[in-house]
């Protein structure tokens, strides 16, 4: 299936150091963002490509996010907590461990993308 990158995802991939692992993790995500039926912004589009950007630097370098207290998630949508976990695992089969602060963290890009 070919996808189209969002051009707010170009920008990030061209400045990228690891440009293929990137741009195969953005291609995923707007699968799963289509799939999940959210319908983001130009700004959250830059906000989440910044955000995965640093996702893959992070696996690629093996840093890790400082631990979250998971309770200031409680009220975040199940779906954007599942789309985050698909994607902190597919960073974790792709390209490389991360901590499991990044499925909160990253959760509330789509949480934000259910409110509009």
């Amino acid at each position: 299936m070919q996808v189209a990158l969002y051009k707010e995802f170009k920008k990030y991939i061209s400045d990228s150091k690891y440009k293929e692992s990137l741009e195969k993790l953005m291609k995923y995500v707007i699968l799963l963002i289509d799939e999940n039926e959210l319908h983001p912004n130009d700004l959250e589009i830059q906000i989440l490509g910044n955000h995965l950007s640093e996702m893959v630097n992070r696996a690629e370098n093996d840093e890790r996010l400082e631990p979250v207290d998971k309770k200031i998630f409680a009220k975040v949508n199940e779906q954007s907590l599942e789309i985050s976990q698909k994607i902190v695992d597919y960073i974790a089969k792709n390209i490389g461990q991360l901590s499991e602060s990044e499925k909160y963290v990253l959760s509330i890009h789509f949480e934000n993308m259910h409110l509009d």
